[in-house]
């Protein structure tokens, strides 16, 4: 499944920073682009489809509203999602840009809870909880290499997986690539899942725990798994 992409268009180095790790770390389908002006960020945005633009007001070069007016007169892009993130709090501001065609406005310092809950306002594909996790019991396959290793589930998402290995099986290594198979308890299933191992530890606080928590993001998924997945969450949500 695609991911949606997200342009941030900053100054500050330090302010990219903090919203890409904070929005890759709290959202599982966004990947995130950097521009450091707004002349950077119009070569950016006519070479490539982007989601939402989270945009500072004051940089060199080339402004947030300058980058907006470029933006909503362009045909290709006037459309697309704007959020202004800026320290400017004064009312004639706030309604300079929203006459300018912005989305909406976040003002610094802000949190990256605030951004998420803005971004989903503006549009409905970054919400996160399309992407709610479900306790579940059911079965787990993971291939790797030339090893195969059986687990239980214990949670999922349209974004990933834990399950519990036991300790004497094959188990993969951070960062390897899985092909991951699920079914549930009430038998509804699907295979041929590609993902890749980002945590391993032990299922419990003891040196002999039996068992390994393994910890799978699911990479990005043609339509049809994508379709199989949603549908296998679906029955869990219907019950």
């Amino acid at each position: 499944m695609a991911k949606n992409k997200v342009l941030v268009v900053d100054d500050m180095a330090s302010v990219r920073r903090f919203i890409k790790f904070g929005l890759e770390k709290n959202h599982p389908n966004l990947e995130i682009h950097e521009a450091a002006n707004g002349k950077e960020a119009q070569t950016m945005l006519e070479a490539e489809k982007y989601d939402l633009i989270l945009c500072d007001w004051e940089m060199p070069l080339m402004s947030g509203m300058e980058l907006l007016t470029w933006a909503r007169n362009h045909p290709k892009l006037k459309e697309i999602p704007f959020i202004m993130v800026t320290a400017k709090n004064e009312k004639e501001h706030v309604i300079k840009a929203l006459q300018a065609g912005v989305n909406s406005y976040v003002i610094k310092p802000f949190t990256i809870e605030g951004l998420i809950q803005k971004m989903a306002e503006v549009n409905r594909k970054f919400d996160r909880r399309q992407y709610e996790r479900f306790d579940l019991s059911g079965e787990v396959v993971l291939q790797f290499r030339d090893l195969v290793s059986r687990g239980n589930l214990l949670d999922l998402s349209i974004g990933g997986f834990l399950c519990n290995v036991h300790r004497k099986s094959p188990v993969p290594m951070i960062f390897e690539r899985l092909l991951c198979d699920i079914k549930l308890d009430n038998n509804h299933k699907v295979s041929g899942l590609e993902g890749f191992v980002v945590r391993i530890q032990a299922a419990e606080a003891f040196i002999d725990s039996e068992y390994i928590k393994v910890a799978v993001k699911l990479m990005d998924l043609e339509d049809k798994k994508a379709r199989e997945l949603k549908d296998l969450l679906s029955s869990v949500s219907q019950m």
